[in-house]
């Protein structure tokens, strides 16, 4: 098996019952821990924030502190567990309009891990270009990174290459989820594989995520993703996209000078 550089991993739904991803400690302790042995030292947990659906400040609030809770119990939960990622709390926002993203740009508490990196996806049927959204990110100060671009169906007459080339100029991130390189969203997304290794023709892969739902949802390898970059000559691109680059976010984006929060579990906050 080829070796492998520490993974760290920016986009997954492993806080308990709280959305569409795991739906308790122990279902996120096994995916931690098999995450662990692919060789991911470090998993900031992305529960999504739809905005659409949170009509005010107030239950913006709400959901963020329920999230929180929820983040701090799994902790507890596994407190005394060995062989675990350093785990780090962050949101996947739901933000296709401008106006939405800026209801949270500017919160310190939105962020991955206490990063001014926010991970943005615009909804699986693209209604418009979205760049509005990047624009509003960068103005606010923060970084964004777009999830999953190859699994949007875009628009009829948007070229999706191109149209990624444009979020790019504008200052995005783009980050690819592993399974879309050995074909995991075929029935979903019958597009998303070709379009991944497109964007590595294209060198348009930033960072390479797992989108861990939990049990639920097979499929999310970080090393399968690596060993099928590798096996088509990119170990570079591999490394870069699944270790240094995703590490570097949480370094270079701190906050006021704040350390990333990400703690091993049972650590002290």
């Amino acid at each position: 098996m080829t070796p492998t550089p520490a993974f760290t991993d920016l986009h997954s739904h492993l806080v308990p019952a709280v959305d569409d991803g795991s739906g308790s400690s122990e279902e996120s302790r096994h995916s931690l821990a098999r995450l662990h042995r692919e060789g991911v030292d470090t998993v900031v947990t992305t529960p999504h924030l739809l905005l659409p659906h949170l009509t005010s400040d107030a239950a913006i609030d709400r959901e963020l502190e329920r999230q929180r809770a929820a983040f701090e119990r799994l902790l507890e939960d596994l407190e005394g567990t060995q062989d675990l990622p350093a785990v780090g709390l962050g949101q996947e926002i739901w933000a296709p309009d401008a106006t939405l993203l800026r209801r949270v740009a500017s919160r310190p508490e939105v962020g991955l891990a206490g990063s001014r990196w926010i991970l943005v996806e615009f909804g699986f049927d693209l209604q418009g270009t979205h760049e509005g959204v990047v624009r509003e990110a960068i103005a606010a100060g923060r970084g964004i990174v777009i999830a999953h671009p190859e699994r949007y169906r875009y628009l009829p007459g948007t070229e999706p290459v191109g149209q990624m080339h444009r979020w790019r100029e504008l200052g995005a991130v783009l980050q690819v989820n592993a399974g879309s390189f050995t074909g995991h969203y075929r029935s979903s997304n019958p597009d998303s594989e070709r379009l991944a290794w497109a964007m590595v023709r294209e060198g348009l892969v930033d960072l390479v995520a797992t989108d861990h739902h939990g049990a639920r949802r097979a499929g999310v390898s970080p090393r399968e993703a690596f060993e099928a970059l590798t096996a088509r000559g990119e170990r570079e691109l591999a490394e870069r996209a699944l270790a240094r680059t995703p590490a570097m976010l949480l370094l270079e984006g701190l906050v006021e000078g704040r350390p990333p929060r990400v703690r091993a579990p049972g650590a002290a906050a």
